[in-house]
């Protein structure tokens, strides 16, 4: 295999546009082959980028200059690409989440491992150092044992809201749960280091377009622990978490979206004692998307372990699914292990 791995991207999206793709062309160990996209006259940044463009995505999954290709597809069809990648012996990295529910992502992460490919689940905030950081804070006991988790992600998609944005077609996996919800789960499970037992969740149904535009749960985690959890089309609160400690807290105002090209900035990760003193600690500014890339790369072509094996994206599915079913039936649901 080459020095580098050779990546290739499935549709030319907005978040490749904006995110993967200059990640991949800035990354140490990876370069940016081709991107395909079934309508290349949409897809006129590709060219003008000086970025090779490929009509259609099984030409791009049958070269053989491609060792891994990234997919920023619509919800609904990530699983089905995310196969067809296998096939073709190709490395995934999926955007999030990999399926629309936990059975599928099940099956995709078995049909994966049937053709011995690596798949990563593109939770691109996790590799940003300022996780890092708080898990040392939360491992030396700096605030105590972890009893709280609160989380919350919402970017306003409502003023005025676009028709035509797949966020808002739930054929295809569309609604704040799937695209911003699937965040603070991971958030959640992350802290804890284990799996909800029970969730109790209420959500926002628009008439117009049928999807969730608001979501909340309470998450029950073993030993007494719960997160709570939200996300919203409405708002503006962007990615924020905090760890509710026995002696202390601490908080991420910029936990998930930590700013793209040139408005990446420093982050704080910020920890209050029990009499209410608050320290800061000041994170430099880190594109969390190319460090995303690099550990993907680094896992095929160095055999580093993945940080989050694929079966953790059946895990996190298996919580969205629960939250789904207690918001629409309004009623505490048990999370299935």
């Amino acid at each position: 295999m080459a020095q580098k791995l050779r990546i290739g991207v499935l549709g030319a999206a907005g978040i490749a546009r904006a995110a993967v793709v200059p990640a991949i062309q800035a990354s140490r160990n990876a370069t940016l082959v081709a991107i395909a996209s079934r309508n290349p006259t949409n897809a006129n940044w590709v060219k003008q980028a000086g970025i090779p463009l490929v009509e259609g995505y099984d030409a791009l999954l049958q070269r053989d200059d491609i060792d891994a290709v990234y997919i920023p597809l619509p919800n609904h069809e990530h699983a089905p690409w995310t196969k067809r990648a296998a096939d073709a012996g190709k490395a995934v990295m999926c955007e999030k989440p990999i399926a629309l529910n936990a059975d599928e992502a099940a099956e995709v992460v078995a049909h994966c491992a049937r053709k011995n490919v690596v798949l990563m689940e593109g939770f691109m905030y996790h590799f940003h150092p300022q996780h890092t950081r708080a898990r040392a804070i939360i491992d030396a006991g700096t605030i105590g044992d972890p009893i709280e988790v609160h989380a919350h992600l919402s970017v306003d998609l409502m003023s005025p809201a676009d028709p035509a944005n797949v966020r808002f077609d739930p054929a295809k996996g569309g609604g704040a749960l799937l695209d911003m919800g699937c965040y603070t789960v991971h958030i959640a499970r992350s802290v804890f280091g284990c799996e909800p037992t029970s969730v109790l969740a209420r959500w926002t149904i628009d008439p117009e377009f049928g999807v969730d535009t608001d979501t909340a749960a309470i998450l029950e985690f073993p030993g007494g622990r719960t997160a709570s959890i939200s996300c919203s089309f409405r708002g503006n609160g962007q990615g924020i978490y905090r760890v509710v400690g026995r002696n202390g807290v601490i908080d991420l105002p910029r936990g998930i979206i930590a700013g793209l090209g040139s408005r990446i900035a420093e982050t704080v990760v910020a920890v209050t004692d029990p009499d209410g003193y608050r320290r800061e600690d000041l994170i430099p500014g880190a594109d969390h998307y190319r460090l995303m890339v690099e550990h993907f790369a680094d896992v095929i072509l160095d055999g580093v372990p993945l940080v989050r094996p694929g079966n953790d994206a059946v895990l996190n599915m298996r919580v969205l699914d629960a939250i789904a079913v207690s918001a629409r039936e309004g009623r505490r649901i048990m999370v299935p292990t």
